[in-house]
């Protein structure tokens, strides 16, 4: 997937196994764009208010996208631009729309009085992307006039590389925080989870009196009945989280570490019924990468 010139080109700070080819790169564009317009919650006609600002609600009133939500004209522009990024052609013009609509929409869903991060990270990924596509930077990276009609493939090594560390600092930052707001107590406290997934369970029961799978009340009374058990078990996933940075080693270590990610997240949702499709997606399109690894001529 890789030659000796784009070895020479290569920024110091990207490691050598991660020389994604032209293709793969496209692929990857393609599968992220598909994220992103997905992930922009376009229907905002229920948000008419900013009664507890986040971010730059602080500043901003922006409750006019409230008021008139995006109609099917401005979603073609957001298309047609991610159509240029996927392309290659005038990438930081393409993602212009997109990350528009994912900050200022993500921002007043988030001023509604409850926090939701499913569409943060993707967010910050478009973010990276477009600051790589707005700043030549970097040996190998052409003059700006060429980086920004067409980039070459260093500039877009750097963006996709970008994204990982975007995906590996949203892990290891959420361990951290699991740590520090605790008292490093986290993994102590841990069996106090699966006192609440039972309370959750029983709720449940209540509000629809609809018992929930006899597998998750087995599992959910196991944690509860055995503490240590139940700090083995959470203590994994931030095992994970704290370890996210592996991914950015090679791209063994990005298929290892994303396939963890997934499998934790898949474990939440079915436990928890807290679902993050949009973190699996990434991952999947830029850690697990599988078409990269069909596409690989001899191993990393």
């Amino acid at each position: 997937m890789s030659d000796s010139a784009n070895t020479i080109n290569r920024p110091s700070w990207q490691p050598g196994p991660f020389d994604w080819s032209a293709l793969e790169m496209l692929l990857m564009r393609a599968g992220f764009a598909a994220l992103v317009f997905y992930t922009i919650k376009w229907e905002t006609g229920a948000w008419t208010t900013q009664k507890f600002p986040n971010g730059i609600a602080h500043f901003l009133d922006l409750t006019w996208i409230g008021q008139s939500p995006p109609g099917l004209g401005l979603k073609a522009l957001t298309l047609g631009g991610l159509a240029l990024y996927v392309a290659g052609w005038l990438p930081t013009l393409g993602l212009l729309p997109a990350l528009f609509f994912s900050i200022v929409i993500g921002t007043l869903g988030n001023s509604q009085g409850a926090i939701n991060h499913s569409t943060q990270m993707v967010t910050m990924m478009l973010l990276a992307q477009f600051l790589v596509y707005l700043i030549p930077r970097g040996p190998g990276v052409e003059k700006p006039a060429d980086h920004w009609t067409r980039p070459g493939l260093t500039a877009q090594q750097q963006a996709i590389w970008w994204s990982t560390v975007v995906i590996a600092a949203s892990y290891v930052v959420c361990g951290v925080v699991k740590l520090t707001n605790s008292n490093f107590m986290w993994l102590y406290d841990a069996p106090y989870l699966a006192v609440q997934l039972l309370k959750t369970n029983w709720s449940h029961y209540h509000d629809t009196l609809e018992m929930p799978p006899a597998w998750l009340q087995t599992v959910t009374q196991t944690l509860v009945d055995h503490p240590n058990l139940a700090r083995l078990f959470f203590g994994a996933g931030l095992l994970v989280e704290l370890l996210g940075f592996v991914v950015l080693i090679n791209r063994r270590w990005a298929l290892a570490g994303g396939l963890a990610i997934i499998a934790l997240h898949l474990s939440i949702s079915q436990v928890m019924s807290l679902n993050f499709l949009t973190h699996i997606f990434a991952t999947l399109i830029f850690l697990v990468n599988v078409p990269g690894w069909l596409m690989a001529r001899r191993p990393p």
